[in-house]
Parts: C-alpha cells; sequence; structure tokens
C-alpha cells in the first residue's frame, strides 16, 4: 500500500468518527431536549450525558441553538420518511391519512409542537426561520400534497389546502400528547387513526 492509500484511508477514517461523533451527539441531545425542554438542558448536561468532551461538542454545533435547531430539523425529516413510505402505497385519501397518522402514533415519541414552542420561544430568528422551513417541507407540504390531490380526484370538496393540513397535522400532534394519559393501557394506534381520520373526512368530503 502506498502513502497516498495510508493517507486515503486515515482520512476516511476520520471522517467516520467525525460523522459518527456527531450522530452520537444529536441522539443524546434528542432525547435531553425531548425530556426537559430547551431551557433546562446546558451544555454541561450534553457532555455528561454523551461522554463527549465539551470541545468535541462545540467543534460539530456552535452553541445550544444550533444544537437545539438540528435536532427539531432531524424529528422532522425522520417524521417524515416514516408516513412518506405509507402513503406512497395508497390510493385513496383516507388511505392516506389513515397511514400517516398511524404512522405518526407508532413513532413519534413527543409532541413537535412542544418543540416547535421552545423554538418560537427560545431561538434567534435565524435558527427559528430554518425550523419553520424544516416543519413546511418535511410535515405540512406533504399533508398539503394529499389534500390538493384529493380535491382535484373529486374526493373531498374545494378549500385551502394549507389549511386544511395545518388542522389535521395539529390534531394528530395534539392526539400523541394524550397518548401519555393512558396510564398503562395499550394505545391502540391503528384504531384511534381510523376513528379520527373518519370524524376528520366527514366534515370535508363531498356531500
Amino acid at each position: 500500500m502506498t502513502n497516498m492509500d495510508h493517507s486515503h484511508k486515515n482520512a476516511s477514517s476520520a471522517k467516520g468518527k467525525t460523522q459518527n461523533a456527531r450522530e452520537e451527539i444529536l441522539q443524546h441531545a434528542k432525547l435531553l431536549f425531548r425530556q426537559k425542554g430547551f431551557t433546562a438542558v446546558s451544555m454541561n448536561d450534553l457532555v455528561a450525558s454523551v461522554g463527549l468532551t465539551k470541545p468535541t461538542i462545540y467543534y460539530h454545533f456552535s452553541d445550544k441553538e444550533t444544537l437545539f435547531t438540528e435536532v427539531v430539523i432531524e424529528m422532522m425529516r425522520h417524521g417524515n420518511e416514516l408516513f412518506t413510505a405509507g402513503i406512497k402505497r395508497s390510493k385513496t385519501i383516507q388511505e392516506k391519512l389513515h397511514k400517516l397518522s398511524e404512522g405518526y402514533f407508532r413513532f413519534s415519541p413527543t409532541s413537535l409542537s412542544t418543540m416547535v414552542r421552545d423554538s418560537i420561544e427560545n431561538l434567534s430568528e435565524t435558527h427559528l426561520k430554518r425550523v419553520m422551513e424544516a416543519h413546511r417541507f418535511y410535515l405540512v407540504g406533504p399533508i398539503i400534497e394529499i389534500f390538493t390531490q384529493a380535491m382535484q380526484d373529486g374526493e373531498i370538496k374545494q378549500d385551502d389546502p394549507e389549511q386544511l393540513a395545518l388542522f389535521f397535522i395539529s390534531w394528530i400532534d395534539a392526539i400523541t400528547v394524550l397518548k401519555t394519559g393512558y396510564e398503562g393501557r395499550a394505545f391502540d394506534a391503528r384504531n384511534v387513526s381510523l376513528k379520527m381520520v373518519d370524524i376528520y373526512l366527514a366534515g370535508i368530503t363531498r356531500p
């Protein structure tokens, strides 16, 4: 192996370690922010949780605002991946909304509205803009497309698809919060999703 090969291998190894460290920080930060919220989490808390030095954390994320922003955006991106797969295999608006909401109930461990509220209350304008753009791109946008297509197909009456999407995702998020109130009882994501979608569509389908 030549010196150039060694250098390339070492560079690839270092890049891999750097990426792994960044992902590890994000995962630990996600847990802390979900449990405590933005204000209650300090960088020292993160150091203790992730087991990396503070300079290492600051190498990847310049401050707590930046880290929180990346955590929220990553949660939205992951949520998009979860429900987009189900939507692609569905044909009717009822099937699409059911798959979307069931996936959200099953895999979302916390209310995104809580994270967004924390963003609004604590982030600078630049960081907040990134969060809200991600919210629209990853969450609201795909649901707008569902309602728009349903209107074109004559499944639902003409309305404002963005407003319908915002109402729907707010309802999903509210029920996600209520999951914690079941106190040990099983939360049937599928049946709750079916019932919620039926109730929602009853008000916007064609007469």
